[in-house]
């Protein structure tokens, strides 16, 4: 009787299977800006960031985004739809600018306008405007929220339009008009002398009036209207706020307040010119306008001009955002100032 063999050579190798993952592989949507395409989303982001952190559809195309990889980045969060075929990147501030951004890129031919437009050249009285005004074509709807939208019936030409960070909006001149439409006669004034401080040509302005007046439209009339009594007027010297703050300061206790007074050393010599002067107390009065004292180093030449005029006794007051919203505290005010003035210096 054989002894079985127990050499391995007679037993068949066993054969190994293939390794099988337990967990479930990841959808490839999932990984696109990972995995198919970190170069074209660092394309579009670089676009976005150029854009105040938002991104239109033929921006990402562009830049080799398709519409399923802008869909796989807005499910992993990396953004979210703000309007029709735009997109803001998520975790970026919502700034102004993108708000702009967004209701421009949301249908074609939308420009920013109004007093959306003042507040992007910076006109003072709506630095803190903060509503979203845009001008179309007539029949054309922006579907964002929130927004104002005028409508034209002759679209607004290429000369009537500039980019200000990128984002159209309608010219200086352009928006002086269309502000005339929307706003009262006193802040359309203000408007005019901060146009023509500016060093911008009144001309300019009276050309886009004229080109725009039609009936029915009663922007380009009242800029018209104050243009011609500007003119039978002559130039206006000083700011709005000087012309204003006289007339509000009248009082029986105030002597004459003297505009854009000079202040002078005792040989003569200039030592500073401000917006209000009251000689007989050596008080100086200024308007402090974002326009006109901040930044700094207009801030070093007032402290200069100041340090000069207090050594000779001049006593400085700086009215405020504030004061302007109610002159009749700030005339209280001066008048008690002015009246201990008057007992500091011996002459009540």
């Amino acid at each position: 009787m054989g002894t079985e063999s127990t050499d391995s050579s007679w037993h068949r190798p066993r054969r190994r299977r293939p390794f099988q993952s337990t967990t479930t592989p990841p959808h490839p949507l999932r990984t696109v800006p990972l995995v198919t395409g970190p170069a074209r989303w660092s394309g579009a982001g670089d676009i976005a960031a150029a854009h105040h952190a938002a991104l239109t559809r033929s921006q990402a195309a562009e830049s080799g985004l398709n519409a399923r990889q802008l869909a796989a980045l807005v499910r992993r969060g990396v953004l979210r739809p703000a309007g029709p075929n735009v997109f803001t990147v998520v975790g970026a501030p919502a700034t102004w600018q993108q708000r702009l951004v967004v209701a421009t890129s949301a249908a074609r031919r939308v420009v920013v306008s109004h007093q959306a437009a003042a507040r992007q050249h910076g006109l003072e009285q709506w630095i803190n405007f903060d509503t979203v005004v845009v001008t179309v074509d007539r029949g054309s709807r922006v579907r964002v929220p929130g927004i104002v939208t005028h409508q034209v019936g002759v679209p607004i030409p290429a000369s009537d339009i500039i980019r200000i960070d990128g984002i159209a909006t309608t010219s200086l001149a352009r928006t002086i008009v269309d502000l005339g439409s929307v706003i009262e006669a006193s802040a359309l004034v203000r408007a005019c002398d901060e146009f023509e401080r500016r060093g911008a040509s009144v001309r300019w302005l009276q050309h886009v009036a004229r080109r725009l007046n039609r009936p029915g439209q009663r922007g380009p009339r009242a800029v018209l209207d104050h243009l011609d009594v500007r003119a039978e007027q002559g130039r206006v010297s000083g700011s709005w706020f000087e012309r204003l703050m006289a007339e509000c300061l009248s009082s029986t206790v105030l002597p004459e307040l003297i505009p854009q007074y000079v202040i002078c050393d005792d040989d003569g010599g200039f030592l500073a010119q401000v917006d209000l002067g009251l000689p007989s107390v050596k008080l100086a009065i200024e308007m402090h306008s974002r326009a006109f004292h901040s930044g700094t180093h207009r801030e070093v030449v007032d402290q200069r001009r100041e340090n000069r005029s207090m050594l000779l006794g001049w006593q400085f007051l700086y009215l405020g955002w504030a004061d302007r919203k109610t002159p009749a505290e700030a005339r209280q005010y001066l008048e008690q100032l002015y009246l201990r003035r008057l007992g500091d210096l011996g002459a009540a």
